[in-house]
């Protein structure tokens, strides 16, 4: 399926529009049998009552009769499968490009989005387009090429019966249209009470500690449970109207065919219409407003489609903020240098965060960077991990032959505060690197990052489950092995973000020291002000108003 830049209901429609042509077109070939298959029944019925014909002269009739049924049958089968399958390929695609564009937003661009709205509109919100494209759009177009097709049948058997269907079938949309219209803004409602519903499910998950330690979860549940319930209350709004437009659907209908049926049986009754006709005519009503039904009973597919679509494409105009790399030619050389060249940053306020950084960072050298809360220390990471294209200036790496290799940021090995471990083995949370690494070379890398003791000393070693977020495991343990997996690739730049913050003074120290070893041939760069890491810097650069400036051990250390 092929990419496009339109992401509205109609253009994702354009883009299933192939497997909605198929399914279209199979859809009226099931329909030209069926008038088919009611033209052969009446025929059979009358020649039975009417015309003196034996049981046993109707069974090449009843063959043809039941293989239009089956043809039928197949037809749509095939039809539903068609549009079942763009669908689901077009969802995926979808889903897919939505992920792609939410990476090249970048931490910076989505931190300021719900983690429980984006994650609602990745899944339910896709996911409710799939009844619009399977069900919806087809019976659309079918509510087009069915009627059309019974109306010319009819207009061939009988012009009065044609004129009553011609006149009343408008009117059910039109009825439909202002019996629903109010539907939308229910369902807009719903849709917003359901984003709000996930984001704050996820929040109290994620802050229940806090909330029992301050004697709060029962309050918070409770407000989930009155959010919970305005979203039953909303959804039965929404189905009083889908049952109301249901009734006015039937109204019309069986108001219709009762027309075409007394008019008929007065014609019948004063011999001006033949039994075959009006038997045919009788069959077909029905199924003149059939498509009318079955789109009726999707169209809450198009008001789900529609207030998801919201959400998606609000996700969709995120601008992107990682910064893209150079297109100069590519170079496997180790990097020797990393620069920062008049750079200035800031966010979408337009107040720089930095201004007019100049700063090195070398290889062999363990940098330690340094400030006061909200000085600018995460913004430089975000420029050097490419998360953030600075304003003004350049950021550079230069390898061995002098060169700046156009993708140097994926050379980076990048450890947060907080790292994030699976619930699983020791060996799955370092196989997250690498997936084909060996045991060798897990051992390797955690006698590197000084996690090998602690490892080979747990109940199965490499196979010992760490529980969720490593709940298992001490704060200097899960520091450890998440250094070593981040040296499971074998980064030319190390960047890490307070690795000794939440540590005891002994744990600070053995962290310390792994950083220090695994800093060797390396450019390392750790953002810290415990004494423990400074105590291993070979640079020290201290960021105030803005400003980046290098500073000699001494002074950070007597600071």
């Amino acid at each position: 399926m092929e990419y496009s830049s339109d992401r509205s209901l109609a253009g994702l429609t354009r883009r299933m529009g192939l497997w909605l042509g198929v399914a279209v077109l199979l859809g009226g070939g099931a329909a030209v049998l069926q008038v088919l298959q009611l033209a052969m029944l009446a025929r059979i019925v009358s020649d039975l009552a009417f015309h003196g014909h034996a049981f046993g002269d109707e069974f090449h009739a009843l063959g043809l009769l039941l293989a239009l049924l089956a043809g039928r049958v197949l037809l749509q089968w095939a039809a539903d499968m068609a549009a079942a399958e763009g669908s689901l390929r077009l969802t995926s695609t979808l889903r897919g490009e939505l992920l792609r564009h939410l990476f090249n937003v970048g931490p910076v661009g989505i931190a300021g989005q719900a983690a429980g709205q984006m994650v609602t509109a990745l899944g339910d919100g896709i996911a409710a387009l799939e009844p619009y494209f399977a069900q919806y759009v087809p019976r659309a177009a079918m509510m087009v090429v069915v009627p059309l097709l019974v109306l010319a049948m009819v207009l061939h058997l009988d012009g009065w019966s044609f004129l009553i269907l011609a006149c009343t079938g408008p009117l059910i949309p039109v009825f439909m249209a202002l019996v629903g219209y109010r539907a939308q803004a229910i369902m807009d409602r719903q849709w917003t009470q359901l984003l709000l519903l996930g984001s704050a499910f996820l929040d109290i998950l994620q802050g229940m500690t806090t909330l029992r330690l301050f004697g709060r979860a029962r309050d918070s549940v409770a407000a989930m449970a009155g959010m919970a319930d305005e979203y039953r209350q909303t959804t039965m709004s929404v189905m009083k109207v889908a049952f109301l437009t249901s009734a006015v659907l039937e109204f019309f209908a069986s108001l219709s065919i009762a027309l075409v049926a007394v008019v008929f049986g007065s014609r019948l009754l004063e011999g001006k219409a033949d039994f075959q006709s009006a038997f045919l005519v009788l069959l077909l009503a029905p199924e003149y407003f059939m498509p009318l039904r079955a789109f009726s009973a999707s169209y809450h597919a198009r008001q789900n489609a529609t207030a998801a679509m919201t959400g998606i494409s609000r996700l969709f105009a995120l601008p992107i903020t990682s910064m893209q790399p150079d297109a100069h030619e590519a170079s496997t050389a180790p990097l020797v240098s990393v620069a920062c060249e008049n750079v200035t940053a800031g966010y979408e306020n337009g107040v720089p965060v930095l201004s007019d950084v100049n700063c090195t960072f070398t290889r062999g050298t363990l940098t330690v960077v340094t400030g006061e809360s909200g000085a600018g220390k995460t913004t430089l990471t975000r420029l050097l991990l490419g998360l953030l294209p600075p304003v003004q200036g350049r950021m550079t790496a230069t390898d061995e032959h002098g060169m700046t290799p156009a993708h140097w940021h994926d050379r980076i090995g990048w450890l947060p505060q907080q790292p994030r471990l699976i619930h699983g083995t020791v060996a799955e949370n370092l196989r997250l690197a690498m997936p084909a690494a060996d045991m060798d070379t897990l051992r390797r890398v955690a006698a590197q990052a000084d996690a090998l003791s602690f490892i080979e000393a747990l109940p199965q070693g490499f196979d010992t489950p760490i529980g969720e977020r490593g709940a298992r495991l001490s704060g200097g343990q899960v520091q450890r092995l998440a250094l070593a997996r981040v040296l499971l690739r074998n980064p030319q730049i190390l960047i890490l973000d307070e690795p000794t913050a939440n540590l005891d003074p002994q744990g600070a120290q053995r962290v310390a020291a792994a950083i220090a070893r695994a800093a060797a041939g390396r450019i390392a760069i750790v953002i810290a002000h415990r004494p423990a890491m400074i105590a291993q810097a070979g640079q020290i650069l201290r960021i105030r108003d803005g400003r980046v400036c290098a500073v000699p051990y001494r002074l950070e250390h007597a600071a």
